[in-house]
This record gives C-alpha cells, sequence and structure tokens, in this order.
C-alpha cells in the first residue's frame, strides 16, 4: 500500500512537470529591463497592475500569460511563470487581450489590442490599438504615453512624468482615419445603415465618450 501512495505521488509530480513544461514551451522570451529609477514620475504601463491575459502570435498560436503593455515603448511584456521576471515576448505578437482591467481614459473593462493596421501619424503596421469596435468597420483606440517636463515657480529643478495622450480612428475599407467619436463623425462612417444607427443612437441614447457604449453601437452596426 505504501509502494503503491509513493507510486501515486510519483505520478503526481511527473504530470504537474510534464504541464508546466507544456505552458512554458508555449512561449519564449527575453530578459527586459523595466525602468523605474531614470527619474520619470509615473509609469510607462498601461496598467499598474499585472493582468492575466491571452496573447495572439503572428503564427497563429495562442497562449495564456501574466501581461502588461509598454505603452511608451510600444512592447508587449509578460511575467515569466518560473521566476516573475520581466521579459518581452521573442516570436511576433499579432495582439492580446486582457480582463478586469481599470483605467481612467476608457470604462471597459475587458480589453482587446491588435496590431497590423496600416501606417498613419507617427504609428507603424507594428503598433498596437486597443479594438473599441471590432467587424467590418473598426473603432481603434490608440495610447501614447508621452514624457512633460515641468519647472516649479521658485525652483531650476526640472520635473518629468508620464503623460498619456490618446487618439482615436476608424478602420474601413483597409484605410485609417483619425476621429473625434461624435454622432456626426460616426454616422458619417455608417452613412449605408444611417436611418437605423440614427434610430439605435436615439432609442439607447449613446454616450460618444463611453468606451463601452460605442463598442455596443459598433457591435450592433456590424451585425446589419
Amino acid at each position: 500500500m505504501k509502494k503503491y501512495k509513493l507510486y501515486c505521488v510519483f505520478v503526481l509530480l511527473l504530470l504537474c512537470v510534464k504541464a508546466k513544461a507544456q505552458y512554458l514551451s508555449d512561449y519564449t522570451g527575453r530578459p527586459y529591463y523595466l525602468k523605474t529609477n531614470d527619474g520619470i514620475q509615473g509609469s510607462a504601463l498601461l496598467t499598474d497592475n499585472w493582468l492575466n491575459g491571452t496573447v495572439y502570435f503572428v503564427n497563429g498560436k495562442t497562449a495564456n500569460a501574466i501581461l502588461n503593455y509598454n505603452i511608451y515603448a510600444d512592447e508587449l511584456l509578460f511575467k515569466s511563470p518560473r521566476d516573475s521576471s520581466v521579459q518581452a515576448f521573442v516570436d511576433p505578437v499579432k495582439g492580446f487581450s486582457v480582463k478586469g482591467i481599470a483605467l481612467e481614459e476608457s470604462d471597459q473593462t475587458d480589453m482587446n489590442f491588435s496590431s497590423g493596421f496600416p501606417a498613419v501619424d507617427d504609428q507603424t503596421p507594428k503598433t498596437f490599438y486597443q479594438v473599441v469596435g471590432d467587424g467590418r468597420v473598426k473603432l481603434l483606440r490608440y495610447y501614447k504615453k508621452k514624457v512633460l517636463e515641468s519647472t516649479g515657480f521658485a525652483s531650476q529643478v526640472t520635473t518629468k512624468t508620464f503623460m498619456t495622450a490618446n487618439s482615436y480612428y476608424l478602420f474601413a475599407n483597409n484605410q485609417m482615419t483619425r476621429v473625434r467619436p461624435s454622432q456626426k463623425t460616426i454616422l458619417a462612417a455608417m452613412s449605408d445603415k444611417g436611418d437605423k444607427m440614427q434610430e439605435y443612437i436615439k432609442t439607447n441614447k449613446v454616450n460618444f465618450k463611453s468606451d463601452a457604449a460605442l463598442a455596443k453601437l459598433f457591435s450592433y452596426y456590424n451585425s446589419l
């Protein structure tokens, strides 16, 4: 009986090691030095909390990981399941999703980010955008971290602070158009279903400052 119990424990440990090895083999990373002492106040990251998420690689594979997004460097990071060290993905990443996020800039708690869109302004096809509204016409939100320098009134000391800036883009017919979400701009993009969209906006009293409301609006439009 004792030998049987030891055998069961051995098999269980073997299975755990095998499962962990399979999990680690889903993706590989390289060490990433996340600057925290360079004198800039605030954070370069999307959120202060690291979140459970899913990564979508260019090669079609997916993996679950603990994620954060370095907006300043436009790079997706993860914590190694082995030692919790911060790393960057080796394989090219197409997009990622996170759940339970809380941002001042957006009221969406579940967010999807994607790349591969045409170059526009200072962005390239590798740039990640938050996909606010998905479908044949997409509403994308671009986040950017800027370093703001300021000098005190009675001091010569310059303070550097990370500031978050963001802008919206409509993606349709393989073209990117920068917009400020409003009833006028959104209806112009949805003119082929104008009557139905006007009715939806009126009935649901759409708040164009709410990403959650805009997501529902685009979902309705893309379902028509």
